[in-house]
């Protein structure tokens, strides 16, 4: 496991105020956590932008038991069936909602996997929400879509400029804690290369 990988999960932000993202995507997920309840989702968006940190933040400052699974690597039925059924059917600890974070459902097969994860959302949906995160919501069925608000993590061009200053700024403050001498001009380039790639800037 590299240092980077690292980096990654230990500096993860564990609320939404501390996500790097544009303003009016900020504003919606905020606006889920003011109100005490994350509906279903669907999070889009290219690799890296903060799809699966924005879920688990949100989670995080609800204090919600969560479990997540990975469509990519546990894509059969009865994996997901099993996993589901156990966490799902049963009562949180802390009380209120629980949620499953379906990390790269694109990946889940359209002819069987995903229309039992339809059924599994029906069968759990009074103590237990879903969040699905993909690179391509085309790839998930439509009854998944209108079971699930979808929300596209796409940067407006205005934008672009102020979030890679923030990031940069977030980098800065990671290499200095690290006690990590750094070039501005080298992390610049590096960060204008992966934009708005974050995992693999970090």
């Amino acid at each position: 496991m590299s240092d980077t990988f690292l980096w990654v999960e230990q500096y993860r932000p564990t609320d939404i105020e501390s996500c790097i993202l544009p303003v009016s995507l900020k504003s919606t997920l905020t606006d889920f956590v003011s109100k005490g309840n994350v509906p279903n989702l669907i999070l889009s968006g290219r690799s890296g932008v903060g799809k699966t940190t924005a879920a688990k933040a949100m989670l995080d400052e609800l204090g919600s038991t969560h479990i997540m699974i990975n469509g990519s690597e546990e894509s059969g039925i009865d994996v997901l069936r099993t996993k589901i059924k156990n966490f799902a059917s049963t009562v949180s600890l802390h009380g209120g909602r629980k949620y499953i974070i379906l990390d790269e459902a694109d990946y889940l097969n359209p002819q069987s996997t995903q229309p039992a994860l339809r059924g599994f959302m029906e069968e759990f949906h009074k103590n237990c929400g879903f969040i699905l995160t993909c690179n391509y919501k085309n790839r998930l069925i439509e009854p998944l879509h209108s079971r699930c608000s979808v929300i596209d993590f796409t940067i407006p061009k205005s934008e672009k400029p102020n979030l890679a200053m923030d990031f940069m700024s977030r980098v800065e403050g990671i290499l200095v804690l690290e006690n990590i001498g750094y070039d501005k001009k080298v992390l610049a380039e590096v960060i204008q290369r992966h934009f708005p790639d974050w995992r693999r800037i970090l």
